[in-house]
């Protein structure tokens, strides 16, 4: 167990060191704001993992000769995902010395340390589903979650990803517009309303490029000076996210978040337990605390690329 004694900070004896406080951290700790609420739908849950189903509705209607019995369909399961929460924990003990001699307040910041650590992990592990999107992450039917050959329970295929990855461009873009609209699907493989209010999220890279391509009047790319129908017919906004392991990679998500598989199930929020003080030692003992799991149970409305 590491214990914080003056030994670990020694900057921190009574006298020895002059008072300071680091330009990045500050007192109010200048954390990025939140990320991930804006790409997963929110699960608040009190059950050990919760059960998601997605549904195969009724086949095409059959042509029905006069006087003919008519055909029969009934509803059905789709593809089914149970989500788990995953327990996270941190302690931190602090010797009764050492708070003594902390004459420039680092121990001091321990709830603030400890709730700006929680809040990073936990955007770093929103972004895994989105980086092991290509390779490691699935969806229910076996495949990645960004797939050109996602299955549909009532049989075919679709897709969420361009046959040829391609970096971020404006072909590129309105290319992922083409293939949502003709690849958003039910399981029993009816084409859904399309999507107008789309995420566009980039790494810190492309960020600029990104809004050149969505937010310019006139086309991007080119001395046309044609309309730019990204920005006319399309409300895309922009979202960056420094967690992302590929600087090339890009994805789109329906801003409605609930019209999507990627959801956060949430068990415990983040708490820090009240101090508790080993009586032999009185070392304070402090922990913080959460229970979560962010994940996709569904591939429809959110498209991705690994770029070029």
């Amino acid at each position: 167990m590491a214990f914080q004694t003056r030994g670990t900070f020694p900057q921190a004896y009574d006298g020895v060191s002059p008072k300071f406080v680091t330009a990045l951290l500050g007192k109010e700790l200048r954390e990025l704001p939140r990320i991930w609420p804006d790409a997963y739908r929110r699960k608040k849950s009190n059950k050990k993992f919760e059960r998601f189903l997605t549904v195969t509705p009724f086949g095409d209607v059959p042509e029905k000769g006069e006087g003919e019995r008519y055909s029969s369909d009934y509803i059905r399961p789709g593809w089914q995902k149970d989500i788990t929460p995953v327990e996270f924990g941190l302690a931190f003990v602090s010797t009764e010395t050492a708070g003594e001699d902390d004459e420039i307040d680092v121990i001091a910041m321990k709830a603030k340390l400890m709730a700006f650590v929680a809040r990073v992990t936990q955007e770093k592990y929103a972004a895994r589903p989105f980086n092991n999107g290509f390779t490691t992450h699935l969806t229910p039917d076996g495949l990645s979650l960004f797939n050109t050959a996602h299955l549909l329970k009532g049989g075919g295929t679709f897709k969420n990803r361009p046959s040829n990855d391609a970096d971020l461009s404006y072909s590129a873009l309105v290319q992922a517009m083409v293939d949502v609209q003709t690849d958003t699907k039910l399981e029993s493989g009816q084409l859904t309303d399309m999507v107008t209010n789309w995420i566009l999220w980039v790494h810190p890279s492309n960020e600029m490029l990104a809004y050149q391509l969505t937010e310019s009047a006139q086309s991007p790319e080119d001395a046309t000076n044609a309309t730019n129908p990204l920005k006319t017919k399309r409300r895309i906004t922009v979202k960056v996210n420094p967690y992302f392991s590929d600087a090339d990679a890009w994805f789109l998500e329906a801003a409605d978040v609930e019209t999507t598989g990627m959801v956060a199930v949430e068990r415990i929020p983040i708490v820090q337990a009240p101090v508790r003080v080993d009586p032999w030692t009185e070392n304070d003992i402090y922990k913080v605390r959460f229970r979560i799991a962010f994940d996709s149970f569904a591939a429809q409305n959110i498209y991705g690329t690994a770029g070029a």
